[in-house]
C-alpha cells in the first residue's frame, strides 16, 4: 500500500552561529631574499609587457595580466583587499586557494606592490606576502587547449578556434573585445560567435596559424582549442516490427523535457503526439528557414527523446501499450556528417557558432516560450575536458549552472562514455579501472556541472549468451554493475559525481576472440525508437552509453513534476537522489564497501555509483514500512534551522535491517572564479538522544570555522551525533547531499527522546544580510520487516503539532 509523504516538522525559528577569525599565514624566513627575487620578477613582467603594449596599441590598451603563486592557503576576501591596496585586482583565485591566481595591474609600473615588497624585506610588515611563492608571466603554452595540442594548425589552414576571455569587470572587458575585434578583422579572420554572462566570455573565431601566433601572447586571453565535437555515431541494428497501443497526447500543462541533440523524428507513430515544439538551435534568428522543420538525420537525438518520453521501452514493449505522459521539445544542435574513411554516420556541431551559445539560446527560447518546461537532458560531452586534479570548472558546465539557478529548471548530463574500454584493461582489469585516479576515466564536460543531475551507467539483465551454436557472448558486467564505457567522478572540487546510475548498454564480446571485439548484439543494448523506421520496417532498434542512461533519469524527472507540479526543483531533485539506492550486486572489490567504511574508501563506491540507482516509486509514495519526510524552507547566511521527528519502538526492537538517510539539495550563487564556487555551503548533522532544546542551546554557543572542510557540530553533542555516510566534509562539497546510516543490530536510540536534525548554512563569499537560500530535506527511514512505521511516525509528528498549538494558546 502506498500512502502520501508526510511533513518534516520544523522548530520555530532560526539562530546565528558565532564567528572565529581570520586564517593565520604562515611566515617566512628568507623575506629579504624574496623581496629582491620578486622585485625582479616583476621588472621582468613588466618589460614584457611595454613590448605587447607597444605592439597593439592600434587596436586597444593592453591589460597586464600576470599570475601570483601562493604555497599556501590564505583568507580570500581579506588576501584580495590587501592585493587591491597594491593596486592588483584578482581575476581569477585558484580553485584550491593555494597555487595560481590570475591578476590584473592597475598601476602599469607596478611602484605600490614593489615599494610594499622592499618594506617587507627589510622591515616586519606586510606579512601577507608570506603567502606569496612569487608572481610570474603566463606562458602561451598554457592556454592551448587539448584538442589543439593533439592537432595543431597547420600551415594553410583556416579553422574555427574557441576562445575564452578572462573575466575582467564589463566596461574593461569590453573595451578589449572591441579593440581584438578590430585586430581579427585586419588580419583577415571572423569573430562568428560571442557569449558573455556573469561568469564567462567565450568566442568563435575563423583564423589561420599566423594570427593563432598572434594573438596566442594576449595575456586577456585565458584559453583557446578546437570546437568541442560530438563523440556520436550511430549503426543500424535489427528490432522487431509490432502493433502496439499508443496513447493520446499529453495533457497541455504537463511537464516538457527539452531534448538538446540530433533533433527528433517527430513523425515517428510513437513519438508524434508528444513532440511539442522543434527547432534548429544555429537557425534561430535566420529569417529565411525559420519555418523549416529539423530533422534528426543522425538518430541519436530520437533515441534519446524516446527514452525521455517513455522511460523504460522495453518494458513498454512487453505490456504493448505507449502512453505519453510528458511533452518533448526538440533543440537540434547536431548535424549530421559521413566518416570517409568508414562511412559511419557520425554527429557534429555547427561550426561558426559557440556550443555554449547554442545551449544558452535553446533552453532560453523553450523556457520563455513554455511554461511548463522543467528539465533540459543533455547527452553529449567533450572528451577533450576531463574533469580530473584541480581544474577549473569548465566554461559549458558553468553555464549551466548558471542557467539551471537563473531559470529554476533541472538539468540532466550523461556522465560520458570511453568508447573504447580495453584501452584500459578490460576485460581482465575490469572494474579497476574505473576505481584508478586516471584521467580517461573521468567525467567529462559539462557532467561535472553542480546544478546538473550527472547520470552514469550500469549494465541491465544480460541475454542472450549464445549468438550461435558453439559461439558464446560474455561480458563480466552483470546485471547492475558499472558499465565498462562509464566515466566516474569525482567531480569539480570533489562533489560526488555522477549522482545517480541507470540502465546503459553493457560491452559483450565472443569468447573466442582474443582481441575482445564488441558485438552489436541486442543482449548489450538498449532497446531506443529507430530513426529509420519507415525505411526499415523497424520500430525499435538498440543501442547502449550514458547517453541513454540520463534521459530515463529526465523521464523520472518529468514524472515527479507532474505528481508533484508545486514542488520546488531542489525538492524534486531531493526526492530523485532519496530514492537512489546503490545495488547490492556489485564486482569486486566495489562489492567489498559498505557504508561502515572511512570516507576514503566509499569514495571508490560513489564516484562510480553515486548514490546509486533511482526507484520512481520510492520517490513518488511512501509505504507501511518505508516513510520520506520532506520539508522545504528558506535560511539566511549562517544560520540553524532545526527539524525533529520520533522513531517508533518497532523500527528499533524489530529485527532486520534498519535505515535512516537525510537528502539535501540547495541552490546558492556561483562564481567561476573565486576559490569558492558556491557563494553559500550548506550541510546537515542528525542528533539523537538528546531533546531538541538542548541542541538548540548547544547551537547558540558554538564557535563557527572559516574552514570549508571542517564541521559544525558543538563539542557536546558529538556523542549524540548519528554518523551519516558519506560524512558531512564529502557531502558539503556538492549541493546535492545524502548521507545514510544502515543498522544490522539494535540501534542506541532512545524511542522517547526526538532525532532532531540541524540544517546549517555558511557564508562564502557571498556577504549579502538580506540573502535567503533556499532549500529542500528529505529524512527517508526504512525497516525491512513489514512493520508499520508510517503511522506511528504520523501519529507523534501529529501529537506533537496539536500539544504545541494548545500550548501556544495560552
Amino acid at each position: 500500500m502506498t500512502v502520501k509523504h508526510l511533513n518534516l516538522p520544523f522548530y520555530e525559528g532560526d539562530f546565528e552561529r558565532k564567528k572565529r577569525g581570520i586564517r593565520i599565514i604562515r611566515p617566512r624566513g628568507d623575506r629579504r631574499q624574496f623581496s629582491d627575487i620578486q622585485i625582479f620578477n616583476l621588472e621582468g613582467i613588466k618589460s614584457g609587457f611595454k613590448k605587447d603594449k607597444e605592439m597593439f596599441k592600434d587596436f586597444f590598451d593592453p591589460n597586464f595580466i600576470f599570475k601570483i603563486k601562493l604555497n599556501q592557503n590564505v583568507d580570500e576576501e581579506e588576501f584580495i583587499k590587501f592585493l587591491e591596496r597594491n593596486k592588483i585586482k584578482v581575476i581569477s583565485s585558484s580553485p584550491v586557494g593555494k597555487g595560481y591566481w590570475i591578476s590584473l595591474a592597475e598601476d602599469e609600473n607596478l611602484t605600490e606592490i614593489k615599494t610594499k615588497l622592499k618594506e617587507y624585506g627589510e622591515k616586519d610588515r606586510y606579512k601577507q606576502f608570506d603567502a606569496i611563492e612569487s608572481f610570474e608571466p603566463i606562458p602561451p603554452e598554457e592556454k592551448i587547449g587539448e584538442q589543439l595540442k593533439e592537432n595543431p594548425l597547420r600551415e594553410g589552414e583556416e579553422a574555427y578556434l574557441d576562445i575564452e576571455i578572462w573575466r575582467m569587470e564589463d566596461e574593461r572587458l569590453k573595451e578589449f573585445l572591441d579593440g581584438f575585434k578590430r585586430l581579427i578583422s585586419s588580419r583577415g579572420g571572423k569573430v562568428t560567435d560571442e557569449l558573455r554572462t556573469e561568469n564567462l566570455c567565450l568566442l568563435r573565431v575563423k583564423m589561420n596559424r599566423s594570427i593563432f601566433e598572434e594573438i596566442i601572447k594576449l595575456r586577456e586571453i585565458s584559453r583557446i582549442d578546437r570546437p568541442p565535437k560530438p563523440y556520436i555515431t550511430y549503426k543500424m541494428l535489427s528490432g522487431p516490427l509490432e502493433e502496439f497501443e499508443i496513447g493520446g497526447s499529453p495533457p497541455e500543462d504537463a511537464p516538457a523535457i527539452v531534448v538538446l541533440d540530433s533533433g527528433v523524428l517527430s513523425n515517428h507513430p510513437l513519438l508524434e503526439k508528444a513532440v511539442g515544439d522543434e527547432i534548429a538551435v544555429p537557425m534561430l534568428n535566420r529569417e529565411e528557414i525559420k519555418d523549416d522543420k529539423p530533422q534528426d538525420d543522425v538518430g541519436h537525438g530520437t533515441e534519446v527523446a524516446g527514452i525521455a518520453l517513455y522511460g523504460d521501452i522495453k518494458k513498454c514493449i512487453k505490456e504493448g501499450r505507449f502512453n505519453p505522459e510528458v511533452w518533448i521539445l526538440s533543440a537540434k544542435i547536431m548535424f549530421k556528417e559521413e566518416d570517409e574513411t568508414t562511412g559511419d554516420i557520425i554527429a557534429t556541431y555547427d561550426e561558426s557558432e559557440l556550443l555554449e551559445h547554442q545551449l544558452e539560446k535553446g533552453v532560453r527560447y523553450f523556457v520563455e516560450k513554455y511554461r511548463n518546461c522543467k528539465v533540459v537532458n543533455i547527452s553529449f560531452g567533450d572528451e577533450y575536458k576531463t574533469m580530473f586534479g584541480n581544474r577549473r570548472q569548465f566554461a559549458l558546465a558553468t553555464l549551466i549552472d548558471e542557467l539551471a539557478k537563473e531559470l529554476d529548471i533541472i538539468f540532466v548530463v550523461s556522465a560520458g562514455n570511453n568508447l573504447v574500454p580495453h584501452d584500459y584493461g578490460f576485460p581482465e582489469n575490469y572494474p579497476h579501472y574505473l576505481i584508478k585516479e586516471k584521467a580517461d576515466v573521468k567525467i567529462i564536460d559539462p557532467a561535472s556541472s553542480a546544478y546538473a543531475i550527472t547520470v552514469g551507467a550500469i549494465a541491465q539483465e544480460f541475454g542472450p549468451y549464445s549468438e550461435r551454436p558453439g559461439r558464446i557472448l560474455f561480458s563480466p558486467a552483470k546485471t547492475n554493475y558499472p558499465s565498462p564505457f562509464t566515466r566516474v567522478g569525482p567531480g569539480y572540487k570533489g562533489m560526488i559525481k555522477p549522482e545517480i546510475v541507470e540502465e546503459g548498454g553493457n560491452y559483450i564480446y565472443p569468447t573466442d576472440d582474443p582481441l575482445y571485439r564488441k558485438v552489436e548484439n541486442i543482449g548489450g543494448g538498449i532497446v531506443v525508437l529507430n530513426h529509420k523506421w519507415s525505411e526499415d520496417g523497424r520500430l525499435f532498434t538498440v543501442s547502449y552509453g550514458t547517453s541513454l542512461s540520463a534521459p530515463k533519469v529526465a523521464h523520472y524527472i518529468a514524472k515527479l513534476f507532474n505528481n508533484f507540479p508545486n514542488y520546488s526543483t531542489n525538492l524534486i531533485k531531493a526526492l530523485l537522489i532519496a530514492s537512489a539506492e546503490i545495488p547490492h550486486d556489485r564486482p569486486s572489490p566495489l562489492s567489498e564497501i559498505s557504508f561502515n567504511d572511512s570516507d576514503k574508501k566509499l569514495m571508490d563506491l560513489l564516484k562510480v555509483y553515486g548514490y546509486g540507482k533511482p526507484n520512481i516509486n520510492v520517490a513518488l509514495a511512501s509505504e507501511r514500512n518505508r516513510v520520506l519526510l520532506l520539508a522545504e524552507n528558506k535560511i539566511k547566511l549562517d544560520k540553524v534551522h532545526l527539524y525533529y521527528f520520533y522513531l517508533p519502538k518497532e523500527f528499533i526492537e524489530e529485527r532486520g535491517e534498519r535505515e535512516i538517510s537525510v537528502t539535501l539539495v540547495y541552490n546558492p550563487p556561483i562564481r567561476r572564479n573565486r576559490i569558492d564556487y558556491m557563494g553559500a555551503s550548506m550541510e546537515f548533522h542528525l542528533f539523537k538522544n538528546a531533546e531538541i532544546q538542548e541542541v538548540l542551546k548547544a547551537y547558540r554557543h558554538i564557535i563557527h570555522s572559516i574552514e570549508e572542510s571542517e564541521e559544525v557540530v558543538p563539542e557536546e553533542l558529538k556523542v549524540n551525533e548519528i554518523q551519516l555516510r558519506p560524512g558531512v566534509r564529502i557531502r558539503k562539497r556538492g549541493i546535492h547531499q545524502k548521507g545514510t546510516k544502515i543498522y544490522t543490530r539494535r540501534p542506541d536510540i532512545d524511542p522517547n527522546k526526538p532525532l532532531v536534525l540541524a540544517v546549517i548554512s555558511q557564508s562564502r563569499w557571498l556577504k549579502d544580510k538580506g540573502y535567503m537560500q533556499d532549500y529542500a530535506v528529505v529524512v527517508t527511514i526504512k525497516h525491512k520487516a513489514r512493520i508499520d512505521l508510517y503511522n506511528r511516525i504520523r501519529e507523534r509528528i501529529q501529537v506533537r503539532v496539536r500539544t504545541k498549538w494548545s500550548q501556544s494558546r495560552f
